[in-house]
């Protein structure tokens, strides 16, 4: 299990990415959270790492 900031899609001065990976046996799954505390928004976006890979910046740009 890791966790590392990321870049925060551009949502205000206090805005916050965290990107959680977790791995057993042999399978992985990423977790991103984004939040902006002024606009009361908390994303958060779970699945394999292609998954993520292929529809993160889409979820973020759709809220």
């Amino acid at each position: 299990m890791g966790t590392a900031k990321s870049a925060a899609p551009n949502l205000g001065d206090e805005q916050w990415s965290q990107l959680l990976t977790f791995s057993a046996g042999g399978e992985g799954e990423r977790r991103q959270a984004d939040g902006d505390p002024h606009s009361n928004i908390l994303m958060i976006v779970s699945g394999s790492p292609g998954l993520m890979e292929a529809h993160l910046d889409k979820a973020r740009t759709t809220r």
